[in-house]
């Protein structure tokens, strides 16, 4: 080596040698700050194999190997079905790498569907259990570790909306019925003022501690009952009283007895009811609201005016998700399949809310609550907009291939037409033709009039069904419309009566050559009393459903009381007379 090459790199290495020391000497408050920032996790696992704890450790840096060889190995056993086991390893994952977001959707998507349908159907509880633990995990811990990864947000969004609000688990409606029965509570009523109240509430009990007559009132809980004593228990215990007070002392429900109406027990109830919603459910009352004023269900006199969401329905809580996480974590302007899908959540919820948002509880005496789904067509106005603004969004931006919304926006539109035009809303109805006659005008479909193009639809589901299915759909709107009479929904239970008289006119057009009727369908009459019949006798609804139903039309529609009684007299006429014949012709 030259003289010459060796002057210059003796200095250089003399230089970078120096460089390094003073680089070393910071190392120090690097470590802090990323410390203090919670940039590093060095959590020691629990329950793990010694020699996975001795590898953590000892690795260090290396972490990361120990990660990789963890996640290839919880795959494998998932793909074996050892869910369980999948399970326990993906715990250390998550405490190893707590940002690594996709174990955290591992975990959640583990225990949420595959564990949860390893428990028999007949143990429901067992399964919500798994269910519950899904969400929660993701809701309070993936999201709290990974506040910008869209994936959990899309994830836990996609439990509420698939796992919980659709129909694909034998056990959906248990886990309705008891996210509701959860909700009811804290949003009860679910209105607008009740809204503010819990926006305006106090955060911290110390807050609203500073009141003095709610600084009373808690006194004397505490004197009443030793459990409130616990003070990081007081709200639960307080929300368990109001709701169970058969399991306190008798003492605790009297002081609820001497403060009701004052504005003390109303200040410290909604507080409650807030501080619940904001620890236990991670909802924020102010974002709640923001939604409800974004898709709330429409007032017919005022589109523009919004109702708060069903926060009952497991929906409700999808959209919460996903709109959280694309205000906190999407990126604008920028297209992302997980963004894409995130939006998904969003609108495909509040289509799930436009055609089964109505979910009616009716309580059983001595079993669980039934659950019943229906439309709720004050919904539609909210999520056709919605369609329509993302439909927009994604034509607006490159590559990303807006057919499906596409294609689902249009569907929407015609379900719409047909359901509200079956509910008897037949100006809406029309409207809503119009737009899809604007929106797809290349669509021969949407040519016709409003009328004609009902007609055809009926028509042409008519000709693919046999007499006896189309018997049965015109029984099935019968009966709907019994069932809405039941629940005191009667402009519904009006609308499907005269649906079920237009499909059956139909039918008999469409089958009716030069005014002989070559299809023997039975009178409408019968078909009438025939529905009847088999709501009284349908197990599926409960008793005590059934038989208000029957009072109601006893007492308030005594004409169809009648017609019905006529035809089940002339019913067991022909049916007598049918049995004489055969009898004789044998």
């Amino acid at each position: 080596m030259r003289l010459r090459d060796v002057i210059i790199i003796v200095p250089c290495l003399l230089f970078a040698l120096v460089l390094m020391y003073f680089a070393s000497t910071r190392l120090d408050a690097i470590h802090s700050s990323r410390d203090e920032m919670g940039l590093i996790s060095n959590a020691p696992l629990e329950n793990a194999p010694p020699s996975l704890a001795f590898a953590t450790v000892a690795m260090g840096a290396f972490r990361g190997l120990v990660v990789d060889i963890l996640w290839m190995r919880a795959d494998k056993l998932k793909e074996e079905g050892q869910f369980f086991d999948a399970k326990q390893i993906a715990d250390w994952i998550t405490t190893l790498q707590p940002r690594f977001a996709q174990v955290w959707d591992f975990q959640a998507w583990n225990m949420a569907y595959n564990i949860s349908v390893a428990m028999p159907a007949s143990q429901w509880q067992e399964r919500w259990r798994w269910v519950k633990n899904g969400y929660e995990l993701l809701r309070d811990k993936g999201i709290e570790q990974n506040p910008h990864s869209i994936q959990l947000y899309r994830s836990l969004a996609w439990i509420f909306q698939h796992k919980m609000g659709s129909v694909t688990d034998d056990c959906h409606k248990h886990y309705k019925r008891e996210l509701a029965l959860s909700m009811r509570p804290l949003l009860s009523p679910n209105t607008k003022e009740h809204f503010k109240k819990l926006i305006a509430a106090d955060h911290e009990l110390s807050e609203v501690m500073k009141d003095e007559e709610v600084s009373k009132f808690i006194s004397s809980l505490k004197e009443a009952e030793p459990v409130f004593d616990d003070e990081d228990k007081i709200v639960n215990n307080y929300l368990s009283l109001r709701q169970f007070p058969s399991r306190f002392k008798p003492e605790a429900h009297e002081v609820i007895n001497r403060f009701r109406g004052t504005e003390a027990l109303d200040k410290f109830d909604i507080f409650a009811k807030a501080y619940h919603l904001r620890k236990e459910w991670k909802l924020d009352p102010e974002f709640m609201q923001k939604l409800n004023d974004l898709y709330g269900p429409t007032n017919n006199f005022d589109p523009n005016d919004h109702n708060p969401l069903n926060w009952e329905h497991p929906a409700a809580h999808a959209i919460y998700w996903a709109e959280y996480g694309l205000e906190n974590a999407s990126k604008p302007g920028e297209y992302s399949v997980d963004e894409k899908n995130t939006d998904r959540a969003v609108f495909h919820s509040l289509q799930e809310l436009y055609r089964n948002g109505k979910m009616i509880i009716y309580p059983v005496p001595g079993r669980e609550a039934s659950v019943f789904l229906r439309p709720d067509l004050t919904m539609f106005d909210s999520c056709e907009k919605l369609w329509k603004k993302k439909w927009d969004k994604y034509k607006a931006m490159d590559n990303s291939n807006p057919k499906g919304v596409s294609t689902g926006y249009r569907n929407l539109l015609k379900n719409g037409v047909g359901l509200f035009y079956q509910a008897g809303h037949i100006d809406k109805a029309g409207k809503i033709y119009l737009k899809a006659r604007k929106l797809f005008p290349d669509r021969e479909e949407f040519r016709d009039p409003l009328e004609v193009y009902v007609r055809k639809q009926v028509a042409k589901e008519i000709r693919s069904v046999s007499i006896t299915e189309a018997t049965e759909l015109i029984i099935m709107a019968l009966r709907e419309g019994y069932f809405r009479f039941a629940v005191h929904d009667d402009d519904n239970a009006y609308g499907r009566e005269k649906w079920a008289q237009q499909i059956y006119d139909i039918y008999q057009k469409e089958f009716t050559d030069e005014g002989v009727l070559r299809i023997d369908l039975p009178s409408f009459g019968m078909l009438r009393y025939l529905a009847f019949i088999g709501f009284i006798n349908d197990e599926y609804y409960p008793e005590n459903l059934r038989k208000s139903l029957l009072a109601r039309i006893k007492v308030e529609r005594p004409d169809l009381f009648e017609k019905l009684t006529k035809q089940e007299n002339d019913f067991i006429e022909r049916s007598k007379k049918a049995a004489e014949e055969k009898q004789n012709g044998q």
